[in-house]
């Protein structure tokens, strides 16, 4: 899948970026297996699919249309032909978050001031470390500490949400030992009330 499209941040979305040559088959593939595992974690957010350098007839794209509105907690999704002038956004955007399209293993650590993106699984003896929001599309096995400088207001969310350790501002809590780590169920883990909340999106 990461070899087929990445993400960049801009300033009020994500933009996915397919990779020059890459054929329709493989990305109405990996496309569809994205948003069928990650269909909420676009929530609230503009995506937009950057589509420069690919040849897609008229069907082709009404098939990708289709398949993308899969992706139901967007807020708008929009399709460009065109290169993205995106470095002033990129700029702006670079103290915002971190976009990391690889899964981290063990021993791997990952640290940044602001928020960070995970396209892939955080696996034990991994460990990340964000200012602001931790948001994994994949398994989070590994250790994780959002609002690293104190924001109660950071979350933590992952496709499947089992750390060794999670961690917000001061707040610790660890996943429960009878947790089902077979079936993939999007959570959020936030602070309310002093306590950490774990919730399903």
């Amino acid at each position: 899948m990461a070899s087929v499209f990445s993400f960049q941040a801009v300033s009020d979305g994500i933009v996915m970026n397919f990779r020059d040559g890459s054929t329709f088959g493989s990305i109405k593939k990996a496309v569809s297996l994205h948003s069928a595992e990650a269909s909420d974690f676009f929530t609230g957010i503009n995506l937009y699919l950057n589509l420069s350098g690919l040849e897609l007839a008229y069907e082709q794209l009404e098939e990708l249309m289709q398949i993308v509105k899969n992706y139901n907690q967007v807020n708008k999704i929009y399709f460009t032909a065109k290169k993205i002038e995106i470095e002033e956004k990129m700029t702006e955007s670079t103290s915002e978050a971190v976009i990391i399209n690889r899964t981290l293993r063990s021993g791997q650590r990952v640290k940044h001031q602001a928020n960070v993106v995970i396209v892939g699984d955080v696996n034990p003896g991994a460990e990340v470390i964000a200012g602001g929001d931790i948001i994994v599309f994949g398994r989070l096995r590994g250790v994780v500490h959002a609002g690293a400088g104190g924001s109660k207001e950071a979350q933590v969310a992952a496709l499947k949400l089992d750390p060794t350790q999670l961690r917000i501002a001061s707040l610790i809590a660890r996943s429960p030992d009878d947790i089902d780590s077979s079936k993939l169920q999007a959570e959020r883990a936030f602070i309310e009330n002093d306590q950490i909340i774990v919730e399903k999106i």
